[in-house]
C-alpha cells in the first residue's frame, strides 16, 4: 500500500509497546479507531533487550 500512494509515508501508530503473541494473525483483522488521512497499521515485529515486542505502525498520506 505505501509503493501504490507515492505521497504516503510510514508513521509509528502510537508510542506503547506490546508484548509479541507468536505471530503477526494474533494482530491482523484488529478493529482501530477511524483518523482521517491514515490508510492501514499493521504491526511492525522487533527486539531490545526486554524481548520481542509490537510496535503499530501506519500508512498515512499527511
Amino acid at each position: 500500500m505505501h509503493q501504490q500512494h507515492p505521497t504516503s509515508r510510514l508513521f509509528p501508530f502510537c508510542t506503547g509497546k506490546y508484548r509479541w503473541h507468536g505471530s503477526t494473525e494474533a494482530y491482523t483483522g484488529r478493529e482501530v479507531q477511524d483518523i482521517p488521512g491514515v490508510l492501514a497499521v499493521f504491526a511492525e515485529r522487533r527486539k531490545d533487550s526486554f524481548g520481542p515486542y509490537v510496535r503499530l505502525m501506519s500508512v498515512t498520506l499527511n
